[in-house]
């Protein structure tokens, strides 16, 4: 028998090499990962091959990441400057005016 993990040839239950125990079933690749399945319980998630266990873990750094992306986008949007209703109603005349004036000045 080889072991799975080191290459090793060995004869017994487990390697003598890296201690791997050799009469366990191995976790097969799945054809898929979803975000979903980190919700599921530990003792599932240890029947996990190793490399979907790495994609699990790309799929929920990307979604902490696009968290605290959120997040700071709103920590911005709340340090933004207000203006009050006073000067958008001023600066709302001067547009007037300033469109008065150049009309009567061009004749239109």
């Amino acid at each position: 028998m080889i072991c799975s993990y080191c290459g090793t040839e060995v004869l017994e239950d487990s390697c003598s090499f890296c201690g791997a125990t050799l009469n366990i079933k191995r976790p097969k690749l799945k054809e898929f990962v979803v975000l979903e399945d980190v919700e599921r319980p530990f003792n599932e998630l240890e029947c996990f091959h190793t490399y979907d266990l790495l994609v699990l873990l790309r799929l929920v750094r990307k979604e902490r990441t696009k968290a605290y992306d959120l997040m700071l986008t709103l920590k911005k949007a709340g340090k933004s400057p207000q203006i009050d209703q006073a000067t958008v109603n001023y600066s709302e005349e001067q547009e007037v005016l300033v469109q008065t004036l150049h009309s009567a000045k061009t004749g239109i």
